[in-house]
């Protein structure tokens, strides 16, 4: 149901079965469908109303960083905005938590830092797939982590979601492995050197380049987000 309402299939406005039906539908039981009802309603996909049923909401009101709700919005986004409002937001945090981290990383955070960036080096000798991506998810995330600041480390399970979806998509198109490693490459050895300001600067200019990357294919009519998020 997530897919159907998140495809598009369930336009904002449509009503949809009441749990009798839909129960008889899926052929599960009438508490279940109501579960599956309640979770909709919880991620802001539909409202239900008394003696209305449930209708499909905007997309303006769904919960876009859960997970469930993410990878399905990825699989059907066809605007490279989409990607680029992740990136902005992005924009807001990395750079400073690079900042925070190259003042406060341990001898233990730049190992993990060190770690996710030998395993980018491993993978960029071939295709870029899944090992490159989720090497370079745990190489944000571990600096993030490197900040010692609470609310920036639950922001790791907040905007996880969309972090991840935004490289799995974004890695695809970034510079070149040898451009894209050497941009990593200076974040890390920024932090190392414990240098708060260039890690800001070179964490901004990591992002900023995706950014342009992205800009450019769209305007080369090369962006093809379903075609990469089934890859």
């Amino acid at each position: 149901m997530i897919e159907a309402i998140v495809s598009g299939r369930h336009a904002p406005g449509a009503s949809l079965p009441n749990e009798i039906d839909l129960a008889q539908a899926r052929g599960v039981s009438r508490t279940a469908a109501r579960e599956a009802m309640q979770r909709l309603q919880s991620l802001g996909l539909i409202e239900v109303r008394r003696r209305k049923g449930a209708s499909v909401l905007p997309r303006s009101n769904w919960n876009l960083l859960d997970p469930t709700v993410l990878d399905a919005a990825i699989a059907y986004a066809t605007d490279v905005d989409f990607f680029q409002s992740l990136i902005e937001v992005r924009l807001l945090i990395e750079p400073r938590a690079a900042e925070l981290a190259a003042q406060r990383a341990n001898d233990r955070d730049l190992e993990r830092i060190g770690a996710a960036l030998a395993s980018m080096e491993a993978e960029a000798e071939g295709t870029r797939g899944p090992g490159w991506r989720v090497a370079d998810l745990a190489f944000h995330t571990s600096i993030i982590d490197a900040t010692g600041n609470w609310v920036l480390r639950q922001l790791i399970v907040t905007i996880g979601a969309a972090l991840a979806a935004e490289i799995r998509v974004t890695g695809q198109y970034a510079a070149s492995p040898k451009e894209s490693l050497q941009l990593h490459r200076n974040v890390f050895e920024a932090i190392r050197r414990h240098q708060p300001t260039e890690a800001h600067a070179a964490m901004t200019w990591l992002l900023i380049s995706t950014q342009r990357e992205l800009d450019a294919l769209n305007r080369d009519g090369k962006f093809r987000p379903r075609q990469q998020a089934a890859n």
